[in-house]
C-alpha cells in the first residue's frame, strides 16, 4: 500500500464531513464577489505547505522585540517567499508525477485528503506559533525592559500579513498572466517550449527594467529631494553659537545655514566651559566642534580641506585630543559620544566632521554606498596631513571615530592594521556593520576558540571587541594605540548580512549573548528579514541593548584614550546618566 493510499484511508473520518463543507462553499461561490475571490485565490498545494512553514518561522524570536506592523511585514514577506519556493517545487514535482503516471492525475479523494490535512495541521501550527510568539515577545521585552504588546496586536499581524500576501500574490499572478498571453502570441511563430521561455524572459526583463530603470531611480530622486528639503530645517531652540570654537559662530569659515540640519543640531548641543566646570568643579575650556555641510564645497576633497582650515581656526590642533568623526548618512554625529569625551577632558578636546549625504544611512547605503568611504577617507587624510607636520610632543592625540554606517567610512582611510597603528593614537568604532573592512578581517582571522560575536584578535594586543556593560572587559595588556569595536550581542546592525538568507552564521551556533534568547534560531530567508526589521527599531531600545550605546560610551573613551585626570566612580555614574539621556528621549516612540 502506498503512502498516499494510507493517507486516504486514515482521513476517512474527515472526508465524511466534506460534503457539508462543500455545500457551504458552493453557497458562498454563488455570491458574485466572494465567488470570484475564492476562484482567483485557488492556491498551489506545495506553495501553501512551504508558505505555512515560513509563516510559522517568521513568528519565532530574533534579536529584538518587534512592533506589530514590523512583525506583519516580516510575516507577509516571508510567507510569500515560502509560497513562491513551494510553488516552484510543486511544478517540478508535478512534472515528475506526470511522467511516472503517464499523464494520469492524482485521485480527487487523494487531493481532497491532502488539502484537508494541510488545512487542519496548518491552522493548528499557526495558532501554536502565534501563542509562542506572544510568549517569546514578552520574554524579549523583559530582557530589554520595554512594555509588552497588547492582544489586538496579534490580530493586526494576521490581518496585515494576509493582505500583504494577497498583494504579492496578485502581482505574481499578473506577471504570470502576462507571460502566458505573450507565450500564446509567440507560439504562432515558434515552438511552444521556446515560446514559454521567451515570454518568461521578456516579462522578467520588463519587470526588472521597470524597477531599476524607472521606479527605483524615481524613488531615490524623490527621497533625495525630500531629505534635501529637510536638511534646510532648523530644530526649535537651535541657534548659531556665540563662541568661536564652534563652526557657524564668530569668525567661522562656514555659515550657520550651510551646516545642514544635523550639523546645526550637533553644533548647537555642545556644552560650554561653564557647564563643564559646573559638572567637574575644575577649570574647563570651551570644546572645539567643527563641522562642514554639503553646501560648502562641490567635492568631498573640497569639504575636507575646508574642514581642516576651520579646525585650525578654532584651535582644534592645540587641544589634548582630536577626534575625526565620520558621520552617518544624514550627517548625524552621536551627541552622547561627543558629550562624554568633552566632559572627560574638561573641554580640552576637538571634534571634526562633515556631511556627505542628505539621506538616512540605509538609503545612502543603497543609493550611494561609496560616498561614506570617500568622505571618511578624504576627511581623515586631510586632517592627518596637517596633524603629522606638528611637533610630536605638543600635538593632540589623534583618534578615529565612527558609529553604525559612519564606522565603515571611518575605516576606509586605513588599508590594514599596520597603517591604523601608524596613523592614530586610538580608534573607536561603535555598532559597525559586518562589511566594515577591518572588522571583517579581524573577525575572520580571530584567534582559535574565540567567539564570532566578540572575537579575540592577536591576543587583544591592539584590537579588542567589547559587548558593553553586560560583557565586562579587562584592559590589562592592551597596548597603545588601542582599537575598540563596541557591539552589543543584540545589535542587529552589527550582525545583519545578506548571506543570512542562505547560511547560518557562527554567532548563531555559539553561546548566546546575555540579552539574546536561547531559542533564537536560524531559518533560511526568514532570519534575514527578521534582522532587517530589527534594525528599524534597534536605536530605540533602552541603553545597553541593540543599537543604543548611550552611557557606555563614557567607558569606551576611558578605555581607548583615557584622560590624565582621575575621575571618581560617582562622577562617572553621573556622566553616564547625563549622556545616555540623549538616547532615551525617544525610547517609547514605537512602544
Amino acid at each position: 500500500m502506498s503512502v498516499m493510499d494510507i493517507l486516504v484511508e486514515r482521513s476517512a473520518p474527515l472526508r465524511r464531513r466534506l460534503p457539508a463543507v462543500q455545500r457551504r462553499l458552493s453557497a458562498v461561490r454563488r455570491v458574485p464577489v466572494l465567488g470570484r475571490l475564492i476562484t482567483w485565490l485557488r492556491l498551489d498545494f506545495a506553495g501553501s505547505l512551504v508558505g505555512t512553514f515560513f509563516f510559522c518561522w517568521s513568528l519565532t524570536p530574533s534579536l529584538l522585540p518587534r512592533t506589530w506592523y514590523y512583525q506583519a511585514l516580516v510575516t507577509g514577506v516571508t510567507a510569500t517567499i515560502g509560497y513562491a519556493i513551494g510553488a516552484l517545487i510543486g511544478v517540478l514535482v508535478r512534472l515528475i508525477i506526470r511522467k511516472t503516471r503517464r499523464g494520469r492525475p492524482l485521485a480527487r479523494q487523494t487531493v481532497t485528503a491532502a488539502w484537508t490535512v494541510l488545512g487542519i495541521v496548518g491552522t493548528a501550527s499557526a495558532a501554536w506559533y502565534m501563542a509562542g510568539s506572544a510568549r517569546w515577545q514578552s520574554d524579549l521585552r523583559d530582557l530589554m525592559d520595554v512594555d509588552s504588546p497588547r492582544l489586538y496586536h496579534y490580530i493586526f499581524i494576521l490581518l496585515i500579513s494576509f493582505l500583504l500576501f494577497i498583494g504579492f500574490l496578485a502581482i505574481g499572478r499578473l506577471l504570470r498572466g502576462a507571460s502566458r498571453r505573450l507565450g500564446r502570441f509567440f507560439a504562432r511563430w515558434v515552438p511552444v517550449q521556446l515560446a514559454v521561455v521567451l515570454s518568461a524572459l521578456v516579462v522578467t526583463g520588463l519587470a526588472v527594467w521597470s524597477w531599476t530603470g524607472l521606479f527605483y531611480p524615481w524613488f531615490l530622486g524623490a527621497a533625495n529631494s525630500a531629505f534635501a528639503a529637510i536638511n534646510q530645517e532648523t530644530m526649535a531652540g537651535e541657534s548659531s553659537p556665540a563662541i568661536g570654537t564652534h563652526s557657524g559662530g564668530p569668525g567661522s569659515l562656514v555659515t550657520w545655514d550651510s551646516l545642514g540640519r544635523k550639523g546645526r543640531e550637533f553644533i548647537s548641543q555642545g556644552p560650554t566651559a561653564e557647564e563643564i566646570e559646573e559638572f567637574s568643579g575644575l577649570p574647563a575650556m570651551d570644546p572645539v566642534r567643527t563641522y562642514v555641510g554639503m553646501d560648502t564645497a562641490e567635492t568631498p576633497a573640497g569639504q575636507a580641506s575646508l574642514a581642516v582650515r576651520e579646525l585650525e581656526r578654532a584651535g582644534g590642533f592645540d587641544r589634548e585630543v582630536l577626534v575625526v568623526v565620520t558621520a552617518t548618512g544624514t550627517g548625524w554625529v552621536d551627541e552622547a559620544a561627543a558629550d562624554a569625551l568633552e566632559h572627560l577632558y574638561n573641554g580640552n578636546s576637538a571634534i571634526v566632521s562633515m556631511q556627505y549625504s542628505y539621506l538616512p544611512s540605509w538609503l545612502s547605503f543603497l543609493a550611494e554606498g561609496e560616498q561614506v568611504d570617500i568622505a571618511g577617507e578624504e576627511l581623515f587624510d586631510a586632517v592627518y596631513e596637517y596633524w603629522s607636520r606638528l611637533d610630536e610632543d605638543s600635538r593632540p592625540k589623534l583618534v578615529a571615530y565612527g558609529e553604525s554606517f559612519g564606522a565603515v567610512g571611518s575605516a576606509a582611510a586605513f588599508d590594514d592594521l599596520d597603517e591604523l597603528r601608524a596613523k592614530v593614537d586610538g580608534a573607536l568604532w561603535v555598532g559597525s556593520p559586518t562589511w566594515h573592512p577591518l572588522r571583517e578581517e579581524f573577525t575572520e582571522d580571530r584567534d582559535p576558540g574565540s567567539l564570532q560575536r566578540l572575537p579575540e584578535y592577536q591576543g587583544g594586543e591592539t584590537v579588542r571587541f567589547w559587548g558593553g556593560w553586560q560583557d565586562p572587559m579587562d584592559v590589562s595588556g592592551w597596548e597603545e594605540p588601542r582599537v575598540l569595536f563596541m557591539q552589543h550581542s543584540s545589535d542587529p546592525v552589527s550582525f545583519w548580512a545578506p548571506d543570512l538568507i542562505w547560511s547560518q552564521p557562527d554567532w548563531m551556533r555559539e553561546e548566546r549573548g546575555p540579552d539574546v534568547l536561547p531559542n533564537f534560531n536560524w531559518y533560511p530567508f526568514v532570519t534575514f528579514w527578521q534582522l532587517t526589521a530589527d534594525m528599524a527599531v534597534s536605536a530605540l531600545m533602552p541603553v545597553g541593548h541593540a543599537h543604543n550605546y548611550g552611557g557606555e560610551l563614557v567607558d569606551a573613551w576611558l578605555m581607548v584614550v583615557p584622560p590624565d585626570q582621575d575621575w571618581s566612580e560617582e562622577k562617572l555614574d553621573e556622566l553616564r546618566d547625563m549622556v545616555q539621556s540623549f538616547d532615551m528621549e525617544d525610547e517609547d516612540r514605537l512602544w
